[in-house]
C-alpha cells in the first residue's frame, strides 16, 4: 500500500519515536544494570579491602611484637604467628644479618622459603622473592634478625577470588596479577567491549611503602540480556504497529476524503452530464408524442414515432443510469416515497413494452401472485428503472420470444415491520419482481457483472455492439443500498431468471383493502384490437383536454434560460391548449406576471395560472427565483419546478412541501393530472 504524504509523514514519525522510547528504554536497562553490577562490585571493593587491612593489621602486630621484645625465641614467634596467619592465608619469617631466613611461622613452608631469593636494590631496599607469593618485607628493632618478611599465598587468594563464579575479579600484587575463570570469557567477548562494565579501584599502604590494584568486570548474563531484548522487541513492534495503524488510519481518512471529493465530482459532472442529455430527450420524446396525439401519421409512421419513443425512453435510463450509480456507489443514494395507484404503474410497464414487442418479436407476460393493493407508498423513478433494467436485458439479450414480468407484494408480519427510524413511516415489506426469459443463458463472464462495475462478456456480440457495463452492479448496488436484496439464476439454453425486492410502505388506503387484481388471472395482456381501441379513446381524451383548456383560458408561465427547452416546451404545452408565455430570468418572470394579472383585472376574472420553472438557471436557482417572487406578492399561482434531478436531490427542497417537483423529460400527463386531479384517471 503506497501511503500520501502525510501519512507517510505519520510512519517516519512514529518509527523515530519508536527508535528514541528504545534508546530510553536501552539506557535505562544498562543504567540499571550498572546499578546491580556496581552493587556487586562494591562488595567485592570491600571485601577485599577489609581483607587488605586484616593483613596490615597482621603486619603491625608481628611488628610490634619484635619491637616490644627484648628478644625472640624461635618458638615464641611460631607460637604467636602461626595460627595467627594461618587464618589469612599468609606466612612470616624473618631475615639474619646474612639474609637468610632464621625463624617461620610455619615449618611447612621451610623448604619454599629457603628456595627463595634476596634482592638489594640500588636505594638499599631489600625485597625477598618466594614462589607462588607477594612478599613484603619490614625492617625490625631485632639486630640478629633485622627484617620481617610478610608472603601472602598466590593459591589461597586464588581460591578466594574464584568463589566469585560470574564476575572478573583481578587482583594486582606488585608485578603479578590473579584473575578467575571468568576473566578468560569476558576478554574472549566481542560483546564486552559493546556492553561490558568496568571499574577498578587502588588500595595504598603508605607505612609499608605498597599499593595493590583491585578491578572487576562483567558481562550481562543471558537471562538479562534477552529480558531487555524482549522489552525492546515488544516495544518496538507496538511502537511500529501503532505507527502503522495510525498511518493507516490517516492514510484511510485521507483516501475517503479523496474518495468524497472524487464522488462529488464525479457526481456533479454526471448530474451536469444528466442534464444536458435530458434537454435533447425532452424534445425528441416531446415532438414524437405531439406527433403522435395529433394522428397525422399512417401506422408505419405510428410505428416509426413508437420507436423513436421507445429509443429517447431507453437514452433517458441510461442517462439515469449513470447518475444512479454514482449515488449508490457514494451511499448517497436515497429512496423518494410518494402514493402512487401500483396496478397503474404495472400496467404503464406493460404498455411500455407493446411498442417493442411489436417490432422485435418478442412479447412480454405480466404476471400477478397473490393479492397486489392499489395504493401504495414507492419510489416509482427507482423502481421503474429497476424492472426495464432487467426487462431491458431480458428483451435485448435473450434468443428466447418470451420474457415473462412476475410481481408480487409480500408484507412483513407485524413483528418484523422496521420501525428503527425514528421520526420516519416504518418499512411494511417488499415487492418481489421476477424477470425471466427463455435464452441461451449468461456466461460466467456475463454473471460477474454483477459484482464487477464496467464488466462485459467479450465473446458476446451484443456486449461488444452495446453497453458500458455498469448495468447489473448499478442495479445490485442500488437494491442493496436501499435494503432490498437480489438473486440471479442463469442455465445454459434455459435461460435467466433475475429475482429482486424493492421496498415499499403501505397507506392508510392500502391497509385492509382488498386486492384490485385478481390473484387467479396471471396475465396482462391485451390484444391488439384492444390497444387500438385504447389509443382511440386517448385521441379522444387529448380532444376534450385540449378544448378544455383553452375554454377555461389556463395559462402557463414558463420560465427557463434554455431557448431550446423554452421552444419545446412551449410547443408541448400549447398542443394541450394551455396560453404559454415565456421567460428567461427574473426580470422576464415579473413582467410577465404582471401583464397576465393586469389582462385578468381587465377580464374581471382570476387567472388560471400554472409557473413551471427549470432549477438550474443562469443567474438563480428555481427555488431562491420562486421565493422572490412570492415576497414580490404572488401566491396564487401553482408553482412547479422541473429538473433533471429528483427531489431529494435538490438542495433546501424540502422546505418547501407546497412546490410540485417534476424530472425531466416533461410529462404532459402528469401537468394534467397536477393541474386536475380529475384527469388522474386517464393515464
Amino acid at each position: 500500500m503506497k501511503f500520501s504524504g502525510l501519512a507517510r509523514v505519520a510512519f517516519v514519525v512514529g518509527v523515530l519515536g519508536t527508535v528514541l522510547i528504545d534508546v530510553v528504554l536501552w539506557n535505562h536497562g544498562e543504567g540499571e544494570m550498572a546499578k546491580r553490577y556496581q552493587s556487586r562490585a562494591d562488595k567485592l571493593y570491600d571485601s577485599s579491602r577489609d581483607m587488605l587491612i586484616q593483613h596490615r593489621i597482621m603486619m603491625d602486630a608481628l611488628r610490634s611484637f619484635f619491637n616490644a621484645s627484648n628478644e625472640v625465641t624461635n618458638a615464641e614467634f611460631t607460637l604467636f604467628a602461626k595460627d595467627l596467619l594461618k587464618i589469612k592465608s599468609a606466612i612470616a619469617f624473618t631475615l639474619g644479618a646474612d639474609l637468610k631466613p632464621k625463624y617461620i611461622s610455619d615449618p611447612e613452608f621451610y623448604d619454599v622459603i629457603n628456595s627463595g631469593r634476596v634482592h638489594t636494590e640500588l636505594n638499599d631496599k631489600i625485597t625477598y622473592e618466594v614462589e607462588d607469593f607477594s612478599t613484603i618485607v619490614i625492617s625490625i628493632d631485632e639486630p640478629k634478625q633485622p627484617y620481617l618478611v610478610y608472603a601472602v599465598s598466590h593459591k589461597r587468594l586464588q581460591r578466594k577470588i574464584e568463589e566469585n563464579s560470574d564476575i572478573c575479579e583481578r587482583l594486582t600484587l606488585g608485578d603479578r596479577t590473579l584473575s578467575n575463570l571468568e576473566c578468560q570469557r569476558y576478554e574472549s567477548s566481542f560483546s564486552a567491549s559493546l556492553i561490558g562494565f568496568h571499574s577498578e579501584q587502588f588500595v595504598d599502604i603508605p607505612e609499608y611503602n605498597i599499593s595493590y590494584r583491585f578491578s572487576v568486570d562483567y558481562i550481562p548474563t543471558k537471562k538479562e540480556m534477552l529480558e531487555i531484548a524482549q522489552l525492546l522487541v515488544a516495544f518496538t513492534l507496538f511502537g511500529l504497529t501503532f505507527s502503522l495503524l495510525v498511518s493507516l488510519m490517516i492514510q484511510n481518512r485521507t483516501d475517503k476524503e479523496k474518495q468524497r471529493i472524487e464522488s462529488n465530482s464525479k457526481l456533479a459532472l454526471l448530474s451536469t452530464l444528466n442534464h444536458e442529455i435530458r434537454t435533447p430527450i425532452n424534445a425528441v420524446l416531446g415532438y414524437a408524442n405531439m406527433l403522435k396525439a395529433q394522428a397525422c401519421c399512417s401506422i408505419s409512421g405510428k410505428n416509426t414515432l413508437d420507436k423513436i419513443i421507445w429509443s429517447a425512453n431507453l437514452l433517458n435510463s441510461v442517462a439515469q443510469n449513470t447518475l444512479t450509480y454514482s449515488k449508490a456507489s457514494s451511499g448517497t443514494l436515497k429512496l423518494h416515497y410518494e402514493e402512487i395507484n401500483f396496478p397503474q404503474l404495472l400496467h404503464n410497464i406493460d404498455d411500455y413494452y407493446r411498442a417493442f414487442s411489436h417490432t422485435h418479436k418478442k412479447h412480454l407476460e405480466m404476471e400477478f401472485s397473490g393479492d397486489i393493493p392499489e395504493f401504495i407508498q414507492l419510489d416509482d423513478t427507482k423502481f421503474f428503472q429497476l424492472t426495464t433494467n432487467f426487462l431491458n436485458n431480458a428483451f435485448k439479450y435473450s434468443s428466447g420470444d418470451l420474457v415473462i414480468f412476475n410481481v408480487k407484494v409480500s408484507p412483513l408480519p407485524h413483528h418484523l415491520v422496521d420501525t428503527s427510524e425514528r421520526g420516519k413511516k416504518p418499512l411494511d415489506g417488499f415487492v418481489r419482481v421476477a424477470v425471466k426469459d427463455f435464452g441461451k443463458g449468461m456466461s460466467k463472464a456475463s454473471m460477474e457483472a454483477i459484482t464487477k462495475p464496467f464488466t462485459t462478456d467479450l465473446k458476446s456480440s451484443l456486449a461488444l455492439k452495446s453497453g458500458i457495463g455498469i448495468g447489473l452492479y448499478t442495479c445490485k448496488k442500488v437494491i442493496e443500498s436501499v435494503g432490498g436484496s437480489i438473486r440471479i439464476r442463469s442455465r445454459k439454453n434455459q435461460g435467466t431468471l433475475v429475482i429482486f425486492q424493492f421496498p415499499f410502505r403501505l397507506t392508510n388506503m392500502s391497509h385492509g383493502q382488498e386486492s384490485v387484481v385478481d390473484p387467479m388471472a396471471k396475465q396482462y395482456h391485451p390484444s391488439v384490437s384492444v390497444t387500438e381501441a385504447k389509443e382511440t379513446h386517448q385521441l379522444a381524451t387529448n380532444a376534450r383536454i385540449y378544448q378544455s383548456n383553452v375554454t377555461n383560458r389556463k395559462q402557463v408561465l414558463l420560465v427557463d434560460d434554455n431557448l431550446f427547452n423554452l421552444e419545446v416546451c412551449k410547443s408541448m404545452l400549447e398542443s394541450d391548449g394551455y396560453i404559454v408565455t415565456t421567460a428567461k430570468d427574473r426580470r422576464e418572470s415579473i413582467s410577465a406576471l404582471n401583464n397576465i394579472y393586469a389582462e385578468a383585472q381587465e377580464d374581471s376574472e382570476a387567472p388560471s395560472l400554472i409557473v413551471l420553472m427549470d432549477y438550474m438557471l443562469d443567474e438563480t436557482d428555481g427555488l431562491t427565483l420562486i421565493s422572490s417572487l412570492r415576497t414580490l406578492g404572488f401566491h396564487q399561482p401553482k408553482y412547479f419546478i422541473l429538473s433533471a434531478n429528483c427531489k431529494d436531490e435538490i438542495p433546501k427542497s424540502a422546505l418547501f412541501p407546497e412546490i410540485t417537483f417534476l424530472q425531466k423529460p416533461l410529462d404532459i400527463k402528469t401537468i394534467r393530472a397536477l393541474n386536475d386531479p380529475s384527469f388522474l384517471k386517464l393515464f
